[in-house]
């Protein structure tokens, strides 16, 4: 499953490799999608994303750098040390144009032969424990 795991992980990353994004920024920017109001917190992002707070900080910084601009930073009505961030329209239209190069390349990992070995071995296993 591990190895199964890694090329996922490989595949994902030469997929967006084109958009200069990584795997965990496209996840951040699918976590600012998701939202109801596009908007979330540093804090929210990170306790989602199971990231430390430099890393998302990182992120952020270098999220809002490229010449899309998908995201913008403000500080909240509500607490003013609290920093969050949304998602722009730019954001979101490159958000869609790399979600479907995501979906193509996980579609295509989950039909592949090894894919189908391994889900058979572990529903067997399943099957065998109960």
């Amino acid at each position: 499953m591990k190895h199964f795991e890694n090329d996922i992980q490989t595949t994902l990353e030469k997929a967006l490799l084109k958009y200069d994004l990584s795997p965990v920024e496209f996840s951040f920017l699918h976590y600012l999608y998701d939202q109801y109001d596009s908007k979330a917190s540093l804090l929210e992002i990170k306790d989602s994303l199971k990231l430390s707070s430099a890393a998302v900080s990182r992120m952020a910084v270098r999220l809002e750098s490229k010449d899309c601009r998908p995201i913008v930073r403000y500080h909240s009505d509500d607490n003013q040390k609290a920093v969050c961030l949304k998602i722009t329209e730019s954001g979101i239209a490159f958000f869609k144009k790399t979600s479907k190069v995501v979906d193509e390349s996980l579609n295509k990992s989950f039909a592949s032969e090894d894919f189908q070995d391994l889900r058979d071995m572990i529903l067997a296993t399943n099957t065998q424990t109960e």
